[in-house]
């Protein structure tokens, strides 16, 4: 089980790390300003930096167990490199909310993302927030579930 908590910390790390390359070499096409202007407004009224930060917190805690499991120094020493990286990768954090406004103002119109940002401000809007984090938490309980079931399952059940 440690085992798996370290390779799906290591698999979330390498999906950040890649990302920001992969990015990198996307064409950066120029998105209105208003629809940009919107897009910030919309990931300011979701938290989108705090759950940044969460999720960080989460992966650097849930890669400390699992780096426990391979014993003493090496597995603090894997730990703090991994403390190390995400800290490194954190301080992209402005330059990524600029390049996910632009991938929000690319997709959307001004007026749909005012009228997303306007969900998420109500009632509804903020108990959705409130919960996401335990819907991901429980949804990733899930998917660690039934990875576990396909990688115990014989090799034979996927033919």
């Amino acid at each position: 089980m440690l085992k798996l908590s370290w390779l799906k910390a290591l698999a979330c790390l390498a999906c950040l790390l890649v990302s920001p390359a992969l990015a990198e070499d996307a064409p950066a096409a120029a998105a209105d300003p208003a629809r940009i202007a919107a897009a910030k407004e919309l990931m300011e009224a979701t938290g989108m930096t705090k759950q940044m930060d969460g999720m960080i917190a989460v992966m650097s805690d849930g890669f400390r167990k699992g780096a426990r499991g391979t014993g003493g120094a090496a597995g603090d020493k894997l730990s703090d490199e991994f403390d190390k990286n995400m800290q490194r990768l954190m301080s992209y954090r402005d330059a990524m909310m600029e390049e996910f406004a632009v991938i929000y103002a690319q997709r959307f119109t001004a007026e749909e993302l005012r009228a997303v940002t306007d969900f998420y401000r109500s009632p509804v809007g903020q108990k959705f927030i409130q919960a996401s984090p335990e819907l991901m938490q429980a949804g990733a309980a899930i998917g660690l579930k039934y990875s576990q079931k396909a990688m115990s399952a014989p090799a034979e059940q996927s033919k």
